[in-house]
């Protein structure tokens, strides 16, 4: 199938990018340029620079050239996005994602509890005491999610950082559900077993404790479900 003009330009544009000809913050070849380089027309050039935009490639701003821009997870998180949400739509695909969440979050406590130093230590005993002293169910589902990406930005690697992000933002509607079906002091409960082992550089029983709490707020999604 023969290729689009549009994509044949952004195709040749983003080799440049990722082979270094261009570099982050390099400003794109004028408009006019590029329609000259691939005999275009100005829709496809602009079309063309729209799903370099779109892709985190380039940065495009009313009245001014493009520019290369800095490499980020988040395009690529956000690009998934849709195909998450059918894929919870799916038969067991709740399950599956939740499970997902669960291999990358106990992950990450094993990883927090090797690489977090005392700031890290404080940052997430902050997190836990603000998510322990929430007083209304919205105030405490921040918090919780909060004390997640914590634990995330304590291994430092922006690629799970985001990711973890996705699934909280994917997940919303089963994190909801299960909030409503336990108390918060048996999930408060299950964080300070986590933080506790994060503090003391314990790694598998952070792994442990970050399984079982995630295992538990699953079950608690499908036995509401069940039961509704």
């Amino acid at each position: 199938m023969k290729r689009k003009k549009f994509e044949e330009i952004a195709d040749a544009l983003e080799l440049k990018i990722i082979s270094g000809a261009l570099k982050v913050q390099d400003r794109l070849p004028p408009e006019r340029e590029i329609m000259e380089m691939f005999a275009a027309g100005r829709a496809s050039v602009r079309e063309a620079l729209f799903s370099l935009e779109r892709k985190g490639l380039v940065e495009m701003r009313h009245g001014a050239r493009g520019r290369v821009a800095e490499p980020s997870v988040q395009p690529l998180v956000e690009t998934l996005s849709g195909a998450a949400r059918y894929f919870l739509s799916r038969p067991r695909g709740a399950k599956k994602m939740q499970d997902a969440r669960i291999s990358v979050e106990a992950m990450l406590a094993r990883d927090a509890a090797r690489k977090a130093g005392p700031d890290d230590i404080e940052r997430l005993y902050a997190a836990f005491e603000a998510n322990a002293a929430a007083t209304d169910a919205g105030e405490f589902q921040k918090t919780d999610l909060a004390f997640h990406s914590t634990i995330a930005d304590i291994v430092g690697n922006e690629v799970f950082i985001a990711l973890v992000s996705a699934l909280h933002d994917w997940l919303i509607e089963q994190r909801a559900v299960s909030s409503q079906a336990v108390s918060t002091q048996d999930v408060v409960a299950e964080h300070r077993e986590i933080y506790e082992a994060i503090a003391a550089g314990r790694e598998y029983p952070a792994l442990e404790a970050m399984e079982r709490h995630l295992t538990a707020v699953s079950e608690r999604y499908w036995r509401a479900i069940t039961e509704d």
